[in-house]
C-alpha cells in the first residue's frame, strides 16, 4: 500500500472542537479529512432547546471565527447564551459552508475503528516504529459501504454524548436494563416542548445528579406547576446537601442560576420533587400490561422501589473506547481532544477544546514539519 504524505490528518467529528481543530490545521498547510457519523453539529442539535451556561463570544474558536468574519460572516451578540440549536444554526453549519470546508467534510461517514497500519496496539513502540506507520481507519458511509481511510496525523473530536453512561452502581448496567434501554430516556427530553405529552401528568424516575439531570428536573417541576398530577422521583448518589453544594459560587451565571436551583429541589423546595439521595441502582423491572416502571434501588443497606410511568437517566456521558482502543496511549500524532477525555469533567468549556484544538496542530506541525507557524 502506498503511504499518505505526513501532512494528512484525519480528524473524528465535525462538531466545534473537531472543526476548529480542522481550520487550525488548514491554516498551517495540513491536509484534512473530517468525519461525522451524522450531520454537522449533530449533538448540539440533539439538545437544541437547552440554552447553553456560556455566552456566544465563549463559544467561538479563534481559527473558525477568523475564516467565518473573511468571509463576510457577523457574529452574534458576544454576551447572549445560545441554545444548542442556535449554536448550530449560526456557528456550525454556516463553517460547514465555507468553501474551504465543503471539500473536506465527509457528513453521515463514521468511522468505525483506527489503528496503525500493520501495528497491534503496544507493537514498535520501543524502535519508534509506531511514528512511520500510517493511521488505518475503517469508515462506513450511510449505505453500510465500508472503504479504508489512510492519515499519518488523528483527532478524536467525537465528543460524548452519543455514548450515555449506564445507571447501575459502579457505572455498570443495573439488571435488565441492557434490556430495557431502547425504551427509556438517556438524554435530554424537551419536557416543555416537543415531549411535552409524554411526560405531563405522568411520574418521572430521573437518575442522575450532573447538569443534564439538573436541567430535566427543573423542566419537569416547571411542567408540575403547568400539568397537574405530573411528580418526580430524583434519584442521586449524593445526599441532598451534596447536590450543587456552593453553587452560589459558581462564575457563571447560567449554571449557578441552575445550581442554586438544583440544589433547592433536592432539599424539598417543590412539593412534585422527591429527592432521593445516597442511592444507587440495582434493577429496572417494566410491566408491559399498565406501562410502568418499577425501579429498584439501594440506599445504604435498605432496599426500596420507585415506580414510574417514565423514566430518564441523565448519569452522564463518556467517549467510545472501541474506537481506538488498538492505540497505544500515548500514541504519536495522535490526540483526544474536547469534551471526549473529559467526559465526567462538569464544568468543561467550549473555549478549553479550542485551545487544546490549536495546541494539538502546533505540535502535530511542529513534529511533522509541516506548514507555516
Amino acid at each position: 500500500m502506498p503511504f499518505p504524505a505526513t501532512d494528512t490528518l484525519a480528524i473524528i467529528g465535525a462538531g466545534p472542537v473537531g472543526l476548529e481543530a480542522a481550520l487550525a490545521a488548514l491554516d498551517r498547510g495540513f491536509d484534512v479529512q473530517v468525519f461525522e457519523q451524522g450531520e454537522v453539529g449533530s449533538h448540539p442539535l440533539a439538545w437544541g432547546h437547552v440554552r447553553m451556561f456560556t455566552p456566544w463570544r465563549m463559544n467561538l474558536g479563534k481559527h473558525s471565527r477568523a475564516h467565518l468574519e473573511a468571509a463576510g460572516w457577523t457574529a452574534p451578540d458576544p454576551e447572549t447564551r445560545p441554545t444548542g440549536l442556535e449554536l448550530a444554526e449560526r456557528y456550525l453549519q454556516p463553517l460547514a459552508l465555507l468553501p474551504e470546508m465543503i471539500r473536506l467534510i465527509h457528513p453521515y461517514t463514521q468511522v468505525v475503528r483506527a489503528s496503525r497500519h500493520g501495528l497491534l496496539r503496544g507493537e514498535g513502540s520501543d524502535a519508534g516504529t509506531r511514528r512511520t506507520r500510517p493511521f488505518r481507519l475503517l469508515v462506513r458511509d450511510q449505505g453500510g459501504r465500508e472503504s479504508f481511510h489512510h492519515a499519518f496525523s488523528l483527532v478524536d473530536a467525537s465528543g460524548v454524548y452519543a455514548n450515555p453512561d449506564w445507571a447501575g452502581t459502579g457505572g455498570i448496567p443495573a439488571h435488565s436494563e441492557l434490556y430495557l434501554r431502547p425504551q427509556m430516556a438517556y438524554h435530554v427530553e424537551d419536557v416543555l416542548g416537543l415531549d411535552r405529552e409524554k411526560y405531563a401528568g405522568r411520574r418521572t424516575v430521573v437518575i442522575g445528579e450532573g447538569a443534564f439531570a439538573a436541567t430535566t428536573v427543573a423542566a419537569l417541576a416547571r411542567l408540575a406547576d403547568e400539568a397537574p398530577g405530573t411528580t418526580v422521583a430524583w434519584v442521586t448518589r449524593a445526599i441532598a446537601s451534596g447536590v450543587f453544594p456552593n453553587a452560589e459560587h459558581d462564575p457563571l451565571p447560567g449554571r449557578r442560576e441552575l445550581r442554586i436551583r438544583a440544589h433547592a429541589l433536592a432539599t424539598g423546595a417543590h412539593p412534585a420533587v422527591a429527592h432521593i439521595g445516597g442511592a444507587e441502582i440495582e434493577e429496572f423491572e417494566f410491566n408491559p400490561a399498565t406501562h410502568r416502571y418499577r425501579v429498584i434501588l439501594a440506599t445504604g443497606e435498605e432496599m426500596r422501589t420507585e415506580e414510574a410511568d417514565r423514566v430518564i437517566v441523565n448519569a452522564g456521558f463518556g467517549p467510545d473506547e472501541t474506537l481506538c482502543r488498538e492505540l497505544d496511549q500515548d500514541e504519536p500524532q495522535f490526540f483526544a481532544l474536547g469534551h471526549g477525555p473529559h467526559g465526567r469533567e462538569p464544568d468543561f468549556l467550549l473555549e478549553t477544546g479550542y485551545q487544546q484544538a490549536g495546541d494539538a496542530v502546533a505540535r502535530l506541525a511542529a513534529e511533522l514539519g509541516t506548514g507555516t507557524p
